[in-house]
C-alpha cells in the first residue's frame, strides 16, 4: 500500500469480518469502579485498531490515562482460537510477558473478551460512531464490574 492509499476497511480473511467495525481511531472515556460499583477513577485517551499487512491480524493500540496514570498497551487480535471458534488476543504492556485472551461472539452485536480473571462485554456498534464495553474482574469466584467505557469514533 502506498502512502496515498486508504487502509482496507474489511479484512482479507472472511472469519475476521465481524471485527471490521473496530477498525479506526477512537476517543476513549469511562470510569474505573470499585467492588461496590462506585466510580474511583476516570479513564480518558485513545484506542486505535488497524489491520496488519495481509489482513489476518488487527493491531490495537491503547493510550489512556486512568486516574491520571498513563496506561499504554499493544494487542494483536486475529489468529483462530480453535477451542472457542473465536480469535486469539495477545496483549503487551509493562509486564515482562504478554497476556493471552480470547475474543468470541457472545451474540449478534456483542463480543466477549476473556482472559485470566477478567472479561469484557464489547458492543462494537453501540451507535453509528460509538462502541461501549463493560470490563469485569473475578473476585471471590464471582464477577464484579471493573471498568465502564465508551469509545467515540475520532
Amino acid at each position: 500500500m502506498n502512502a496515498n492509499e486508504a487502509p482496507p476497511t474489511v479484512p482479507a480473511v472472511e472469519h475476521l469480518r465481524p471485527l471490521a467495525p473496530l477498525i479506526g481511531h477512537w476517543r476513549s472515556s469511562g470510569t474505573v469502579l470499585d467492588e461496590d460499583g462506585n466510580a474511583t477513577d476516570r479513564i480518558v485517551g485513545t484506542d486505535t485498531y488497524t489491520w496488519l499487512p495481509g489482513g489476518h491480524w488487527i493491531v490495537h493500540e491503547v493510550d489512556v490515562s486512568m486516574g491520571g496514570r498513563p496506561t499504554r498497551a499493544l494487542e494483536l487480535i486475529g489468529g483462530r482460537d480453535q477451542p472457542t471458534g473465536g480469535w486469539q488476543m495477545h496483549a503487551f504492556d509493562t509486564d515482562d510477558s504478554p497476556g493471552r485472551m480470547v475474543l468470541t461472539i457472545a451474540e449478534p452485536g456483542l463480543l466477549l473478551l476473556q482472559g485470566d480473571g477478567i472479561r469484557s462485554w464489547l458492543r462494537p456498534e453501540a451507535g453509528p460512531t460509538q462502541m461501549t464495553t463493560l470490563w469485569e474482574r473475578e473476585v471471590d469466584g464471582g464477577w464484579v464490574a471493573w471498568m465502564d467505557m465508551r469509545f467515540d469514533r475520532a
